[in-house]
């Protein structure tokens, strides 16, 4: 997620009016839609011919008079004019089907015929499709858009609808509570389609006409009565009557069963025996059925226990050996009936050190499922066409391309988040409005977020979730703090949202898009309206105290991390995902949270939930090439990797102002020096000897090394960061990269993917696998893809003209997977990328880093090392068997003095030298050529290509 580097003070009113131009993922929504604030206007090219500068929001739609879609005469389509253009509406249209159907012609095409009350239509005689863009002739137009006979015609909200959604529906009449048995009496409430249809009602069990009662308050049902409603719309269309049977029973049985666990659902290193206890509140049968594979249990599936379970019946014990969930269906004699699902984690996920990552943005990276493609609300000013929607990827296709990451060598796949997002540009994941529950844009049948969990697993590769405890989006979050709620059963628009609180002005639905931002704002951000769940903070400086209390972006609200309610909501939320399966958790902004709230509430309940070998890193984006952010500890990335050694007001309390006490003298302690701030020996050899590392002040939480990836617009200037290793708790657990969703290094420059030269690509990756830390790549940089792309402009360009263009052209086809970089029988384009020269580098250095222990784990040492890329790493664990001893040069010779004597094996070549003197000298020609001589190891590891030769 983007930070800036400045000392200056940022006012909040800069916030409202600039966030949305200047900043990146994930709070870059620009818009002129009610979900943002205002944006600086960009220029976009529509066709290479002519310029259009984009300066509203589009709002297309049609005559309501007509519902023509492809007929033989050809297709009809309809647009409202927005309220900034002039009215010499035009349409220009292109990829004709049949391709005999002439053209606009020349940019900007073809008036459009009004209809009246700023309606236009067209019909592009005998066409069965097309491209095509709405435009005033003066520099506004829509996004590139297209449609064919198998789709809707209607366009609004970036949607396009098969009907006319602003013409009244059918009357389709609800009632609420649903009618079924109840034990008392009920206030029975009913509802039409639409808010202004008239609806007539029976309650004789006679049909319903429009001289029937006419429904305008709750009815009251006090004994069993059907009752039958119709409903009339504005435009006199009569719906189908519905009847709703209520029965009044002031003896049923309403009340479901209840079954509890011996043993809370969570991780153990160890095997487990758990049984359960069912319990009813009448003396009759009550049934629980299960299974322990995940699917839904049925009245088919295994009985666990039956009987009388008034007074509790506990079934047989169940031995979990393995990670198993156990899911339930109890039914009593009435039949009401619990679900409930019990996830047992069992042993250890080893040392993630022993990984490598690679890191995607889930909707940008492969569509499985295409019929789940859809529009972000900025998508029109972004101009991300039909073709290429923002929220493109998901689970299907990333699970369809597993076998890929594998065949590269990597074992660990790193996720944006997948919570339910809110906002103008939110693919990304990082605007939540509902943090339990995953977005339904991702899913599909067969591909829910859990058979992804699931479908890793079997292949080998650990999932790690990019999770958020820093902010919610600007509307709200569903559980936490209600303002807004999406309908599932409507497009996800920004019109569509369902406003679930009273809070806001009455005249909300009329402000300007800008003043209805600002109203949301004023509601998260009143200490006297915000029930303590967001900060306060009108003003955010970058390097003081308000940096962990002011909000960043635009669609970033700071959540009051302070108060222990929205804690462990967060805990809570984020241990679901835990007993799903996930292996890991990237933290996002974690500079903008305390370090003592993540030592006192997030990292011991996630370790306790996942176990102690949990791997949690985060990203504290410190745009420095030093370890220290402007000089304060509190904001720098080595801080967050050690616990405090100091007592705080609020340790052994759970209550809001010792939390804001604690935090505020944290702070105080560590923000107006470095000196005094802790070091460590973790990462360094003692000579050439590993030595046991002292963990007994790790926080638990690893970081990405900031300070190493912006520096590494060469290896030699990333290798220099070395310097600050000691500042780190245990810097080889630190997670490396290049460039990522954010960033590129320094210089490179800093706001591009990688635009360095490919040897210069290549010497970087040797670094990054074969020194300390954990390496991580950028989905497509395996092939150099989007190479000087900017990586994230917002929605002020196409995404296919960014760092996060859309991967699936690259990997089409399939791949037969040994192991991990091992494969055979790839075809398509998928074969071609993973024929790139840089493919076949990281497939082989993951080889090689797989096979030699030292890599992974090792301590390292410079000493009596020459050569400007060069160094020792060891690794022992007697327990094992493992003593791994490693000499690497990244580029040019390198002399070792003072090792132990023995046959070292160069990994990549196979070369063999016997050293009797303590001495060795590497050489190797090229950049990016490396050399990694194990002692007593094994060579020729992969196969050699461009650079490992």
């Amino acid at each position: 997620m983007l930070r800036k580097k400045t000392g200056s003070f940022i006012s909040w009113l800069m916030i409202v009016s600039l966030c949305f131009s200047f900043f990146g993922l994930p709070g870059v929504a620009s818009s002129n839609n009610n979900y943002t604030a205002t944006y600086t206007n960009s220029t976009a090219t529509a066709l290479p011919s002519t310029t259009a500068s984009i300066t509203s929001t589009v709002t297309a739609t049609y005559a309501s008079t007509t519902t023509l879609n492809s007929t033989q005469t050809g297709l009809t389509v309809h647009f409202k004019k927005p309220s900034s253009w002039n009215s010499a509406i035009r349409i220009h249209y292109w990829n004709l089907k049949p391709a005999t159907v002439p053209i606009s012609g020349a940019w900007p095409g073809i008036l459009m015929t009004s209809d009246g009350n700023d309606w236009y239509s067209y019909t592009i005689t005998g066409a069965m499709g097309s491209s095509l863009i709405f435009n005033d002739g003066s520099g506004k137009q829509t996004a590139d858009l297209s449609r064919s006979v198998k789709e809707g015609w209607y366009y609004t909200d970036n949607t396009w609808y098969d009907a006319n959604p602003e013409m009244p529906k059918i009357p389709a009449i609800s009632a609420s509570p649903v009618p079924k048995t109840y034990d008392s009496s009920q206030t029975v409430t009913l509802s039409s389609t639409n808010s202004d249809d008239k609806i007539y009602y029976t309650l004789d069990g006679s049909t319903p006409t429009t001289s029937s009662t006419l429904y305008t308050s709750p009815i009251q049902v006090a004994s069993s009565l059907t009752i039958k409603a119709l409903g009339v719309n504005s435009i006199g269309q009569t719906g189908n009557a519905s009847s709703f049977a209520y029965v009044i029973d002031l003896n049923a049985d309403l009340q479901a069963p209840t079954i509890t666990a011996n043993l809370p659902a969570g991780h153990s290193d160890s095997s487990v025996t758990v049984s359960f206890t069912i319990k009813d509140n009448k003396a009759a049968t009550t049934k629980a059925y299960y299974t322990e594979d995940g699917t839904e249990p049925t009245i088919s599936s295994k009985v666990y226990v039956l009987g009388n379970a008034l007074a509790g019946l506990t079934g047989p014990s169940i031995l979990i050996s393995k990670t198993t969930t156990l899911k339930f269906l109890v039914i009593d004699s009435a039949g009401n009936q619990t679900k409930q699902s019990f996830v047992y984690n069992i042993g250890n996920k080893g040392d993630f050190r022993e990984d490598t990552i690679y890191f995607v943005i889930t909707s940008r990276f492969y569509d499985g499922d295409p019929s789940n493609n859809m529009h972000a609300w900025d998508d029109a000013k972004a101009r991300n066409p039909d073709s290429d929607p923002a929220w493109r990827g998901d689970f299907k296709g990333l699970i369809q391309k597993l076998d890929y990451i594998k065949a590269l060598g990597f074992s660990a796949i790193w996720i944006t988040p997948v919570v339910q997002n809110a906002s103008g540009y939110d693919y990304h994941g990082y605007h939540a409005i509902n943090f339990s529950k995953v977005d339904p844009r991702y899913e599909s049948a067969g591909a829910s977020y859990q058979d992804l969990i699931n479908a890793a697993h079997a292949k080998g590769l650990k999932v790690i979730q990019d999770i958020v405890v820093n902010h919610t989006g600007n509307f709200g979050e569903e559980n936490l703090y209600p303002m807004f709620k999406k309908d599932p059963a409507k497009p996800d628009t920004a019109n569509n949202l369902v406003k679930t609180t009273d809070k806001l002005p009455s005249n909300y639905d009329t402000l300007t898009p800008d003043q209805q931002y600002q109203a949301r704002l004023d509601l998260m951000k009143n200490e006297g309206t915000n029930n303590n769940i967001y900060h306060t903070e009108k003003s955010l400086s970058w390097e003081s105290y308000t940096v962990q209390t002011g909000q960043i972006a635009g669609d970033c609200v700071d959540l009051n991390t302070e108060n222990p309610a929205v804690n462990k909501y967060l805990i809570d939320t984020y241990n679901h995902y835990i007993d799903m399966g996930v292996d890991a958790f990237r933290v996002d902004t974690v500079k903008h949270v305390s370090r003592y709230i993540f030592n006192k509430y997030y990292i011991p309940a996630w370790k306790t939930r996942g176990g102690s070998d949990f791997y949690i890193f985060g990203e504290v984006a410190t745009r420095y090439r030093d370890v220290w952010n402007s000089g304060i500890p509190a904001i720098s990335t080595p801080f967050y990797t050690w616990k405090s050694s100091k007592s705080y007001p609020g340790d052994g309390k759970n209550d809001y102002a010792s939390n804001k006490m604690s935090v505020e003298q944290e702070w105080a302690d560590n923000s107006s020096t470095t000196a005094g701030q802790p070091t460590s020996n973790n990462a360094f050899l003692n000579g050439n000897t590993y030595h046991k590392p002292d963990y007994s002040m790790k926080s638990g939480m690893d970081v990405i090394d900031f300070p190493m990836h912006w520096a590494f617009k060469t290896a030699h200037e990333a290798f220099n960061m070395r310097s600050g290793d000691q500042y780190y708790n245990d810097a080889t657990w630190n997670v490396t990269y290049v460039d990522s969703h954010d960033y590129a290094p320094d210089q490179a420059p800093e706001n591009q993917r990688f635009a360095g030269t490919q040897d210069t690509w290549a010497e970087n990756l040797d670094l990054m696998f074969t020194f300390r830390g954990i390496p991580a790549i950028f989905y497509g940089s395996e092939i150099e893809f989007q190479k000087g792309a900017v990586i994230d402009p917002g929605p002020n360009a196409p995404l296919s003209k960014t760092g996060r263009a859309y991967y699936g052209d690259h990997i089409e086809g399939n791949v037969t997977v040994q192991d991990y970089g091992k494969y055979t029988n790839a075809t398509g384009t998928l074969a071609e990328s993973l024929n790139h020269p840089l493919a076949k580098h990281i497939r082989q250095l993951n080889l090689i880093r797989r096979a030699v222990p030292a890599l992974q784990k090792g301590q390292y040492s410079t000493e009596n090392v020459s050569g400007d890329l060069a160094f020792k790493r060891r690794y022992t664990d007697s327990a094992k068997g493992i003593d791994s001893f490693a000499l690497v040069t990244i580029s040019g010779n390198a002399t070792f003095t003072g090792i132990p004597n023995g046959t070292y094996v160069d990994a990549v070549t196979g070369d063999s030298k016997t050293v009797t003197d303590g001495k060795i000298t590497l050489t190797c020609s090229g950049k990016g050529n490396a050399r990694v001589y194990v002692l007593n190891g094994r060579g020729g590891i992969g196969e050699t290509g461009t650079y490992l030769k």
